[in-house]
């Protein structure tokens, strides 16, 4: 058989990217196709060029079927339902977070307040202009063509401020306002956000334009940058300093560090006393940091809540850089209510992980423990259960390497060293009694070994690990048919 031949069936047997794509975009929901369809065609609408844009819609249209064109139809319908809220709101993507947050920052939009928000001037406020709304972003939805949608967001907006403003207003003429507008939002987060909502929607040109020759990556914002980035900011914290936050926003997320966005705060305030900071427009730089600290705060809990490690390690990574950036660029001693904010979320986050610390090394001893013969027989240590020991290893670890900026150092460094005081004779112990001990349990003994080589691994390092799997190798190997 030559070469050549030997390849056909490999070559047969692997579809062209092409092939996958297509194959790929035909088993795709028809809702969908069709989203994917009409976003090609506003692109392109819009003159914007489409890489494989006709090779797309054909692989799209492919995949019809017959037989069930009734049904795209009612998908497409069912797609479109939210046609008008999400174009309406497209500007304030880049401040939405899904968070909720003890305080309300400005600048920062919680994610389900938009749906009460839309709720709300659907029955309640403006019902006759949300329907008219409707209408036209859900034929533009059909044809691809947003030129009428711009066009009526833009008649839009101004009803809407003129009545959600009154409605505010109204809502601040005292508490039992407040509270019925609070119920028929849903939320008082809601309420607070409406606000926002409707500054960015009137002045997003503005909020946008302030940055827009700011750098699209920024590693260190210092020096030079820094008094650039004052000079851009500077101009609107003068002239219309309510809508600063929002443009500190968006500047803080063309940073890479982004509790750096302090700087700026200080540098305005040539002072890096929170009390001065707090007497200036910049003081919105601040909440955005601390905002965001708390934000890592919620990810960490629910990374673990989920099981998943590696979010809840990158958490943790984020509030220990947070926190050491703010604390190096403005001083936080004394009683204030930024300090108390950053005290108590680091009070919260230790309490969160001083419990999945503290029974790590109770998890390793009874995983690993020598068996007596009097115990009763077990079966072999799983790998899922391995692997989730080994996740908590990790975040041991995590937290260690981070404890200063969590208070946990004393937890963290007692845990490990116990661990690790505990590791290196258990696993001595094990591969002994392998290679001594009758056969009994053998599989179960095996299964140790390796956990304890893997646990290792995560405490010593893994060049000490190899030379552990080494020797539990020959002790393996050695123990076969012992005592028989």
């Amino acid at each position: 058989m030559t070469e050549a031949t030997a390849k056909k069936p490999d070559s047969a047997a692997a579809p062209s990217p092409v092939e996958r794509l297509r194959a790929y975009l035909s088993a795709l929901p028809e809702a969908a196709k069709q989203l994917l369809s009409a976003e090609i065609k506003r692109a392109r609408a819009r003159g914007e060029d489409v890489p494989g844009g006709d090779l797309i819609i054909a692989a799209l249209r492919m995949g019809d079927e017959p037989a069930s064109q009734p049904a795209p139809a009612a998908a497409e319908n069912r797609a479109r339902a939210d046609a008008a809220p999400r174009l309406l709101f497209r500007p304030l993507d880049p401040f939405l977070i899904d968070e909720r947050l003890e305080v309300k920052v400005r600048g920062r939009i919680m994610r389900a307040s938009l749906t009460a928000i839309w709720t709300f001037l659907k029955r309640d406020l403006m019902p006759d202009d949300v329907a008219a709304l409707e209408h036209t972003c859900r034929n533009a939805e059909i044809t691809g063509d947003e030129a009428p949608v711009a066009a009526a967001i833009a008649e839009f907006v101004p009803k809407l401020s003129t009545t959600a403003y009154a409605a505010l207003e109204h809502a601040n003429a005292g508490e039992l306002e407040r509270k019925k507008l609070n119920m028929r939002l849903g939320d008082e987060r809601a309420r607070e956000d409406l606000a926002d909502v409707l500054a960015i929607l009137n002045d997003a040109t503005v909020i946008n334009g302030v940055i827009a020759k700011a750098p699209a990556a920024i590693k260190n914002l210092a020096d030079e940058g820094l008094a650039n980035a004052r000079a851009m900011l500077d101009p609107m914290a003068a002239s219309r300093p309510g809508l600063l936050p929002f443009s500190l926003a968006l500047f803080q997320s063309r940073l890479t560090h982004r509790a750096q966005l302090v700087r700026l705060a200080v540098l305005a305030a040539d002072s890096d006393e929170p009390s001065k900071i707090a007497a200036i427009p910049y003081r919105a730089a601040v909440d955005l940091v601390i905002g965001d600290i708390e934000r890592s705060t919620q990810r960490v809990a629910r990374a673990i809540k989920e099981g998943r490690g590696d979010r809840a390690a990158a958490g943790i990574k984020e509030f220990h850089d947070s926190v050491r950036s703010l604390r190096t660029d403005m001083s936080l001693t004394g009683d204030g209510p930024w300090q108390r904010r950053v005290a108590k979320l680091r009070s919260d986050l230790a309490t969160l992980l001083t419990g999945e610390i503290e029974g790590i090394p109770g998890e390793v001893r009874r995983l690993i423990r020598p068996r007596q013969r009097t115990d009763q027989p077990m079966a072999p240590i799983t790998e899922e259960v391995v692997t989730e020991v080994e996740a908590r290893l990790d975040l041991l670890l995590t937290c260690r390497n981070h404890a200063s900026e969590i208070a946990l150092n004393e937890l963290t460094t007692r845990a490990f060293s116990e661990i690790q005081g505990y590791l290196d004779p258990t696993l001595t112990q094990l591969m002994e009694n392998i290679r001594s001990s009758p056969d009994v349990d053998r599989a179960l003994k095996i299964s140790q070994i390796e956990a304890a080589v893997r646990f290792s691994a995560r405490i010593f390092g893994a060049s000490y690990a190899q030379l552990l799997q080494k020797a539990a190798d020959v002790a393996i190997n050695s123990g076969k048919g012992s005592g028989r």
